[in-house]
């Protein structure tokens, strides 16, 4: 489990010579905002909250965080980061995006795959039973990376966020699902114990009244964080 090392950032603040009210000043909060996370008052502090710290300081975020196995190539460490998450992705039907939102998004701290070095990371929270069968739950947040970027091929198994876009891109959709790679070409499966999440969707998703529907894989999951 990832939690704060709080001695680590209390020898920080000293090191540098500055005090806990000093820092909490300087990041334009609460004379309290340093204190009540020494003291464990506020047992998870917020990502962002964390990165503006580590940048007063000089430091990497990491830096902040115990419960990291590293392995013994130092060069392959986890590297903890803030990354947005870009709202809900429904294990079921489809949950229409909304793109007319101005509202920042919120940003959380979670570890960067090095796998994909220069591929944009996301976050987002499950909704629906669609994937229970792969251990994938309401509230769970699931790990993304773009999946052009990220230079992967798709084998049958993975599990990918997927777009269905409208009116030319006016409505968008998203969607959590199983890749299936078979002679029919890719199949997306819901993986349910719900009987009503069973059928299939295919990247060619046809036409409606509104025009053409054009779907496609957005991004890869790379790891999936239950939140207690």
């Amino acid at each position: 489990m990832v939690s704060i090392d709080r001695d680590r950032l209390r020898a920080l603040i000293q090191e540098r010579g500055t005090t806990a009210r000093a820092v909490s000043r300087a990041l334009g909060s609460n004379d309290t905002l340093l204190r009540d996370i020494l003291s464990g008052k506020s047992k998870n502090a917020r990502g962002d909250t964390m990165a503006k710290i580590a940048d007063h300081l000089g430091v990497p975020v990491s830096e902040f965080f115990n419960g990291i196995d590293l392995p013994d190539d130092e060069g392959q460490a986890p590297q903890l980061a803030v990354l947005p998450m870009v709202g809900p992705v429904q294990a079921g039907a489809w949950l229409a995006l909304d793109d007319s939102s101005q509202d920042e998004p919120q940003m959380l701290s979670a570890a960067l795959d090095r796998r994909y070095p220069s591929a944009k990371q996301w976050l987002r929270e499950v909704r629906g039973d669609s994937m229970n069968a792969r251990n994938i739950f309401p509230g769970d947040l699931v790990h993304m990376v773009d999946l052009i970027s990220s230079g992967v091929n798709l084998n049958t198994g993975m599990i990918v966020e997927v777009t269905r876009m409208r009116a030319g891109g006016a409505l968008r959709e998203v969607t959590l699902k199983e890749v299936e790679v078979s002679e029919r070409g890719l199949v997306l499966w819901p993986r349910s114990l719900n009987p009503r999440w069973q059928e299939p969707i295919r990247l060619d998703d046809g036409s409606d009244g509104e025009g053409e529907i054009e779907v496609e894989i957005t991004g890869l999951l790379i790891a999936k964080i239950t939140r207690f």
